[in-house]
Order: C-alpha cells, then sequence, then structure tokens
C-alpha cells in the first residue's frame, strides 16, 4: 500500500482547486498521476469511505474530502464506524 501518495492526493484535492476541477473531471485520470496500490485506486474512485478509513487515511483529510462530495455527517460517521458501506 502506498498510504502517503493516497493521502497526499486527497490532500491536495481538498486544498488545491485546480486538483479538485480534475478529480471533478476524471477521478481515474486524477488518481494515476499518483503512485497508488490497486486497492487504493479503487476505493478512492469509488469514493468508498469505510475502505479509505480502513486503509489508514486519516479523518482530518478524509472528512473534508466527504464534504466536498456532499457526505452528510451521520453518513461519515456510520462509513468510518463500518456501520455502512458506500
Amino acid at each position: 500500500m502506498s498510504l502517503y501518495s493516497l493521502q497526499k492526493l486527497i490532500r491536495d484535492v481538498n486544498r488545491k482547486p485546480a486538483c479538485r476541477e480534475a478529480f471533478f473531471q476524471s477521478p481515474e485520470k486524477f488518481a494515476a498521476t499518483y503512485e497508488l496500490a490497486e486497492p487504493e485506486r479503487r476505493a478512492l474512485v469509488a469514493r468508498d469511505i469505510t475502505a479509505l478509513y480502513a486503509m489508514g487515511v486519516h479523518g482530518l483529510l478524509l472528512r473534508p474530502f466527504t464534504l466536498l462530495h456532499q457526505m452528510p455527517e451521520p453518513d461519515y460517521l456510520k462509513a468510518i464506524r463500518g456501520e455502512a458501506r458506500n
């Protein structure tokens, strides 16, 4: 796994408007510019918050990412607790 690259990608999407736009246009294409393991890539593109959290993505990066995707807080909390799969 390449947790560092995964978290860097999420941080870039959260903080850099150009990265955010590129990710929204084509998550697959944007993700290809980072060194990610295939399970990370799949979870990211699917926005599988449960899997991303289980892989070790820090909540302080993950929550702003979910806000950009308009995920309500109760759904986010269920996802990180493993109570609901995306």
